[in-house]
């Protein structure tokens, strides 16, 4: 399993790379992230561009150029 960090409202969460579903902005500043399973929907403190690169690093997904 492959774990990636995210800035949480309320703290830090840690998310299965694997299990994301969508990533969803908000605002410039704040994202949400699905999850694979019972409706789960994580609230994130930072920008949804952040976490994508942070999955898509974690998975090894080759970069644009």
């Amino acid at each position: 399993m492959i774990f990636i960090e995210v800035k949480a409202l309320g703290g830090i969460n840690y998310l299965r790379a694997d299990m994301v579903v969508a990533v969803s902005q908000n605002d410039p500043a704040k994202c949400n992230v699905l999850m694979q399973g019972a409706a789960n929907t994580i609230p994130c403190s930072e920008p949804a561009k952040d976490v994508v690169a942070r999955i898509e690093q974690a998975l090894g997904a080759p970069k644009e150029s």
